[in-house]
């Protein structure tokens, strides 16, 4: 008859120390799983902590504040600025500055107005060779002419001039003279002027019929022939 081994031989294995081995190895696998966890969860924690201190850290670019009504990206956009400018509108005038009426002082030359003929046209038609008219309306201006320069001119041809008025309620100014008279009392027929010499003639001007004069502008060629200075000197009468 055969005797069992006694059940606390060291070399076998008895249940209770299977149990024992197999409950230690599990216990160490659930330490090392709750370790990863634990690191998981740490490192987490400091990357969430990065990102919440870096949103809350002031920025340094300068803030803007939307306007009332505008989105934030209207808000920010750059509006350009533009500066408003307002003309009033203006009457055309005659280039030259009005002066009273009597003997002034333009350039060289000491110029008055003696008379206004508001139409003239009977003596342009009696001419030795008349003027033919037309239905056009001719009116006169005698002028008295001083030469006050060292050189000898004419005051006719060195001192520019022409007829200012209004015609239909505009502003009208006309600078042709009669062409070809050559009546006596015309400004042609005065000589050429020494220092302090004076002539005196008419200027025969073809106006509308509804004209009315203001005055004459006159210039001194011999200061600037391309862009002398302008004198208007106002009628006297208007007839």
């Amino acid at each position: 008859m055969t005797t069992p081994p006694p059940n606390n031989d060291p070399h076998i294995a008895g249940p209770t120390q299977a149990n024992t081995t197999a409950t230690a190895g599990r216990d160490r696998s659930r330490g090392w799983a709750w370790a990863l966890i634990g690191a998981v969860v740490v490192v987490a924690v400091v990357v969430a902590g990065i990102i919440i201190a870096g949103r809350n850290t002031p920025s340094t670019q300068p803030t803007s504040t939307p306007s009332p009504g505008l989105s934030s990206s209207q808000a920010t956009a750059p509006v350009p600025t533009t500066t408003a400018s307002t003309t009033e509108p203006t009457t055309p005038v005659a280039s030259a500055s009005p002066t009273v009426t009597g003997p002034t002082q333009v350039g060289g030359w000491t110029v008055e107005i003696l008379e206004y003929s508001p139409n003239v046209n009977d003596i342009l038609t009696a001419a030795d060779h008349p003027v033919t008219i037309e239905g056009h309306k001719w009116v006169g201006v005698k002028l008295r002419i001083t030469n006050n320069d060292p050189d000898k001119a004419s005051a006719y041809t060195d001192l520019g001039r022409h007829i200012v008025g209004t015609s239909k309620g505009k502003y009208y100014e006309h600078y042709m003279t009669v062409g070809g008279y050559k009546g006596d009392e015309y400004l042609v027929k005065v000589s050429r002027l020494y220092q302090g010499e004076t002539g005196e003639g008419w200027l025969y001007y073809q106006v509308p019929g509804d004209f009315t004069p203001t005055g004459m502008s006159f210039e001194d060629y011999r200061i600037d022939p391309d862009d002398p200075p302008e004198t208007l000197i106002l009628m006297p009468t208007t007839g």
